[in-house]
């Protein structure tokens, strides 16, 4: 399902974070890392300041690939681009067939920094799945997974991916529902609930299930309810329809994508 990984890199240590993340889920997986940095006008600026040429992140780049085959046996290839990350990414993404984006954001120090603004653009520029990271450590992996049930009809994409990640780390996923009152959507809600139950029984995927609370901050509900638990990761999706009032990409996602407690966010699309 996931050949081949793309992690773009402003050499923070919040970068370093998403390429072990990264390495993490390819010995799982087999896939392909390819390491990659976007040379624009922070770079130039770093590299001038510090009177150094283009070949500097070359070398960066090269010094990740070795300490991923020493660390990890792991094979990386890379790339170095010039342009705006939001626009060079995508279209890495598209030539190569990437199947997964990961990427560390707020760092503070490095050539440039991926803001949390750049990051939101980045979801929106591409078609594929985006793990989020940042200060938090890969350790064991992802072995308790919050998966938000809302009224959205539009979750298979979202299934699918949950059921990739916890089969690769044999992990127990947390469905987090929505307290939803009106009759006609709570039944539309309950068939959803039941092929989500039905898909993780049939893979034989560990799993429970709580309840929000009446009439609250759902975003606010899921980061509690995700550190109470000590959750890993946090699947949501970033597509926008008319069950999905949540999950639009501007504030209330923003609460989720960049959580205080550093809990990695798996932003998946609902196009199959």
């Amino acid at each position: 399902m996931v050949k081949s990984i793309l992690v773009p890199t402003d050499f923070s240590l919040i970068s370093e974070n998403a390429i072990t993340h990264a390495a993490g889920i390819a010995q799982q997986t087999g896939a392909n890392l390819i390491l990659t940095h976007v040379i624009n006008s922070d770079t130039r600026a770093y590299l001038k300041k510090n009177k150094e040429s283009k070949d500097l992140v070359s070398e960066y780049l090269k010094d990740y690939q070795k300490q991923l085959r020493n660390d990890f046996n792991i094979r990386a290839d890379i790339r170095v681009l010039e342009g705006k990350i939001t626009e060079q990414i995508p279209i890495l993404v598209s030539e190569l067939g990437i199947d997964l984006l990961m990427f560390g954001t707020h760092g503070k120090k490095g050539m440039q920094i991926i803001t949390g603004s750049q990051a939101l653009k980045l979801i929106n520029a591409v078609s594929i799945p985006v793990f989020v990271v940042q200060k938090r450590g890969f350790e064991e992996g992802y072995k308790t997974i919050v998966f938000p049930v809302n009224t959205s009809t539009e979750y298979k994409t979202k299934l699918k991916w949950t059921l990739f990640v916890a089969k690769s780390f044999n992990a127990t996923v947390k469905l987090f529902i929505y307290n939803e009152t009106r009759a006609k959507v709570k039944a539309k809600m309950e068939e959803v609930l039941t092929n989500i139950r039905d898909t993780f029984l049939a893979h034989k995927i560990n799993f429970t299930e709580d309840i929000a609370d009446f009439k609250a901050d759902f975003p606010k509900q899921i980061m509690e309810f995700s550190i109470s638990n000590s959750a890993q990761l946090i699947v949501i999706k970033v597509d926008n329809d008319e069950f999905e009032p949540f999950f639009i990409i501007g504030s209330p996602e923003e609460k989720i994508l960049f959580n205080t407690a550093q809990i990695p966010i798996f932003c998946v699309q609902k196009q199959l």
